[in-house]
């Protein structure tokens, strides 16, 4: 029986001259996530520093020692520091949590890297710069995800039912602003990969999920 993977303390973040306390994985938590996790791309595991403004500290710039951290991709780094909360330690503690997260960052990376990766800035063929991850951000758009919108979604049987529900708890928005908007738009492409893959993750919570587009 696996050991449960638990967050602990953090203190190695400093916004100014603050430092503030955050949690954190051990070194040894992300080698045994790195070979449990080889298949949805991640290489390995480090400890580094980053910096940037980010979830973590409400959008506020603070930079992060030696933290603990996963190799994705060979150049994509997600650091295993969050914000002190439940949908946190759910990453560890519910089995369809971090293959969600896989799938959620995949897409975010794809379609919005400026939510997904810090202090984002789009490499060209000539350089192939380093990226880090807004891990928190991640873990809290999941929860969105599956915590607000899962159960409700793996029981609906068509768009339609999606698109009244969307209505009152705006899981997916388009941008557009007024009361006759629509808030999901079938016609945004943008917006049905997104569904598309808010499917993909709460079926990895609830099987019985219907992909309805």
């Amino acid at each position: 029986m696996e050991e449960e993977i638990t967050l602990k303390p953090f203190r190695r973040v400093l916004s100014g001259y603050e430092v503030l306390s955050k949690t954190a994985l051990t070194i040894q938590d992300c080698s045994e996530l790195a070979d449990k996790y080889k298949q949805f791309g991640v290489d390995g595991y480090r400890i580094g520093d980053y910096s940037g403004p980010s979830y973590l500290n409400r959008y506020l710039e603070c930079s992060i020692k030696s933290a603990p951290m996963l190799v994705y991709k060979r150049n994509i780094f997600i650091p295993m520091v969050f914000r002190g909360a439940k949908e946190s330690q759910r990453l560890f503690t519910e089995p369809s949590r971090m293959p969600g997260f896989f799938v959620l960052l995949d897409w975010l990376i794809e379609n919005r890297p400026e939510k997904a990766i810090i202090n984002y800035r789009a490499p060209d063929e000539f350089h192939s710069e380093k990226m880090y991850v807004d891990s928190a951000y991640v873990a809290f758009r999941l929860s969105e995800i599956l915590d607000v919108g899962g159960f409700p979604i793996s029981r609906f049987e068509n768009l339609e039912e999606f698109i009244v529900w969307n209505r009152i708890y705006h899981l997916i928005e388009n941008g557009q602003i007024g009361r006759h908007s629509r808030i999901f738009d079938e016609d945004n492409p943008i917006n049905v990969s997104e569904l598309k893959m808010i499917l993909q993750v709460v079926q990895l919570k609830y099987p019985e999920t219907t992909f309805f587009i």
